[in-house]
């Protein structure tokens, strides 16, 4: 299956989630959702295996993946608050949920095997990555090779014999029924393990963009005999299409078709994009940013009262930092004494497994609402236009978010942190400039340099948290934003291209050991303080 442009909202701003990680907590979440959906009834069993030298052996407790699982094997989503309660919940609901550590063949640090068993004695395994920023992807389900992202209604036919006719022939003919009963097909994909005999497995993929009524769910089980035949429901917000075109998928070609349109501002160019990916209006494309950015203004309130506890092993310091900024006790910054605060206040409430949107990960989910929002503030905007403000800048940064999607990753277990808060630092340099008034280029040329700066920044949060020292790197990504908008509006060039940055940040976080992305084996985690901490935290967690 041809993979599809990224989406603003699948792929970069987003998903609104329970902290405090997109790739271990959120895209679990995901993963388990998709997976329980496999199960023809009630699951009784789930064994989750992890590769032994992945990101996710070393982090799936520290960052609550294990929690994002349970909660998604059970339905729920990924911003449900119910999530960071999810290992009990679970447990309450009779369902025996293990986890193991094993070696096996795995192409990415972010892995997660599935072994599930429903209350009828139904078996369904299935392999999945978590690929960054919340986004997933099912690679086989029963030993098949698939690709299911999560962004279709997925009619997925499984089989446990060989049919009389082949795949191929049963799947045109599966086809051919949902077309009589006009559903409007999207792709699809046969595939079996390659063995004999009663070990042999097949599995049917259809791709649609609508639920199917029971009566074709009938029709098709009647097609297929004893196949096991699932509907299983999308978890990305934003659905896929085979027929789509954006006008532009890199800077370059972004700047190209600028240069045909006029005067536009890069944010009517976001939403231009979008509604072409997304077969949206414009209208909904704007909307649908808006109630994102209503949620990280809230995660910004949230965060500065400080009631709540942290997860790991700090404690909220957001609102005697207000309080020190209220009484002129900072050192004057500008703007960047309010954004300071308030990327503390976000992070710090994504700690304590809080709601927060990740923008583009949790990781690094401070930088953009304190860019943004700092920046309403110092420019003055009034209180009845700030909201559409705040969702033309955030869709600004989800634009050339777009670019490091389509060229790099989110992915720190890939790429280190350079591609979470160098990212998001990347973003906020280009929405600033929009803000401020500055040009499309200006806005690219801000976001390359915001990315030279963040070349070779390494992920190594202390005993697994997502605390230390990922809050002070969020303050500090804002800085070189604010640095690089101001630099790139005012005469300054002296950055290359952002394409070509971009994939810079793609072979440079290549290069990095994996000691320095995400495994906890590494940098401030190797340190005698750091390994300190992580036996102090592993005792606490281990006694609860």
């Amino acid at each position: 299956m041809t993979k599809l442009p990224s989406s603003i909202f699948n792929e970069v701003i987003g998903p609104v989630m329970t902290g405090p990680s997109s790739s271990h907590t959120a895209a679990p979440s995901r993963i388990g959702n998709l997976a329980g959906q496999l199960a023809g009834d009630t699951l009784s069993r789930v064994t989750v295996t992890f590769e032994s030298k992945g990101s996710f052996a070393t982090t799936y407790r520290g960052q609550k993946s294990d929690q994002g699982l349970a909660a998604g094997f059970m339905g729920m989503k990924p911003q449900d608050p119910r999530l960071s309660n999810a290992l009990v919940l679970i447990k309450e609901a009779g369902i025996d949920l293990k986890f193991e550590i094993k070696q096996f063949e795995a192409n990415h640090p972010n892995v997660v095997l599935m072994d599930i068993v429903d209350t009828s004695g139904e078996q369904v395994t299935a392999k999945a990555l978590s690929t960054g920023g919340g986004r997933i992807e099912f690679n086989e389900i029963n030993e098949c090779p698939v690709y299911m992202a999560g962004d279709y209604y997925e009619l997925v036919i499984m089989l446990s014999e060989k049919p009389s006719r082949s795949l191929e022939q049963l799947c045109s003919k599966v086809q051919g029924a949902l077309t009589r009963a006009d559903v409007k097909l999207h792709g699809s994909s046969v595939s079996d393990n390659g063995k004999q005999g009663a070990a042999w497995r097949g599995v049917i993929v259809i791709h649609a963009r609508e639920k199917l009524q029971q009566e074709l769910l009938d029709e098709v089980q009647e097609l297929c005999g004893n196949a096991s035949i699932r509907n299983v429901a999308p978890v990305m917000p934003v659905m896929a299409s085979s027929d789509c075109a954006v006008p532009f998928s890199s800077a370059e070609t972004l700047l190209e078709w600028c240069a045909g349109q006029g005067d536009i501002p890069l944010w009517k160019a976001a939403v231009r994009y979008e509604a072409a990916r997304g077969k949206l209006t414009e209208s909904e494309v704007i909307e649908m940013m808006a109630d994102i950015t209503d949620v990280m203004e809230t995660a910004i309130t949230t965060g500065l009262t400080g009631d709540f506890s942290m997860r790991g092993f700090l404690t909220p310091t957001a609102a005697k930092l207000q309080k020190a900024l209220d009484n002129g006790q900072f050192i004057a910054t500008g703007m960047l004494d309010l954004a300071t605060v308030m990327a503390v206040a976000v992070m710090e409430l994504n700690s304590s497994m809080g709601c927060v949107v990740a923008a583009p990960t949790a990781g690094s989910c401070g930088v953009l609402p304190a860019a943004v929002f700092s920046a309403l503030e110092s420019f003055s905007i009034p209180q009845e236009e700030r909201r559409e403000a705040a969702a033309k800048a955030m869709l600004c940064a989800g634009l050339i978010g777009v670019f490091i999607s389509e060229q790099s990753t989110f992915a720190t277990e890939v790429c280190g942190c350079q591609a979470e808060c160098g990212s998001a630092a990347t973003m906020a340099a280009a929405a600033l400039v929009d803000m401020a008034g500055g040009s499309v280029q200006d806005a690219c040329n801000a976001a390359a340099l915001a990315m030279q700066n963040s070349l070779g920044l390494t992920c190594d949060p202390v005993a697994e948290q997502v605390e230390v020292p990922c809050i002070g790197r969020n303050v500090g990504a804002v800085s070189n934003a604010v640095s690089s908008a101001n630099l790139a509006m005012h005469g300054f060039r002296g950055n290359l291209p952002l394409d070509d940055v971009i994939c810079a940040m793609w072979e440079v976080g290549n290069a990095l050991p994996d000691t320095l992305r995400c495994t906890g084996k590494g940098g401030l985690c190797a340190t005698p303080s750091g390994m300190r901490i992580k036996e102090e935290v592993d005792k606490l967690r281990f006694a609860s």
